[in-house]
């Protein structure tokens, strides 16, 4: 009886460590679908449809299970990123190859947040250089028609000079 009591203790303490999870989020796709045991459980016996699902509700549920031993990945500069948890930008699609769907959805986040900052910032100095252009045009609509020709006269070179009377006159010079 006392062998008994302990193989089931033992049986109790050697479940699976995300069993709960697992089948929480596999009973959240398909309600009505059978839960494979976590244990046996590869790409291959699971349908593509169910894969898909998990990697969409727990990306690191799904890498955590169905992630390919280090050891296995035949790239060594992956493996040595894997081991520091150190990722460049360029091995998202070698992490999602492997199965490391976690791992390359925060290499794909930390990208759109890039973007979308230098989305954002390039806005923001569309917004200054166009609050600027307004305060111009409003200086230069508030000025007399003097203080107008005055400014423009001060602005402009003497191949500008040369230009306008050719453009206006026909010929360079005095009137």
């Amino acid at each position: 009886m006392l062998k008994d009591l302990q193989k089931l203790s033992t049986t109790k303490v050697m479940k699976h460590p995300l069993l709960d999870r697992w089948v929480r989020v596999l009973m959240s796709i398909d309600p009505k679908g059978k839960v494979p045991n976590i244990n046996t459980a590869t790409t291959r016996n699971m349908s593509v449809t169910t894969l898909e699902k998990l990697k969409m509700a727990d990306p690191e549920l799904y890498q955590t299970v169905f992630a390919r031993p280090i050891e296995e990945i035949e790239d060594g500069r992956l493996q040595q990123h894997l081991y520091d948890q150190k990722f460049w930008t360029d091995d998202e699609e070698g992490l999602r190859e492997n199965g490391f769907e976690h791992f390359a959805n925060q290499i794909r986040d930390a990208k759109l947040k890039y973007e979308n900052d230098k989305i954002e910032k390039e806005i923001e100095a569309s917004r200054q250089r166009q609050e600027q252009q307004r305060l111009e045009r409003e200086r230069k609509a508030s000025m007399s028609w003097i203080e107008r020709i005055h400014e423009e006269s001060k602005s402009q070179t003497t191949a500008d000079v040369i230009n306008n009377q050719l453009k206006y006159h026909g010929r360079v010079g005095t009137n």
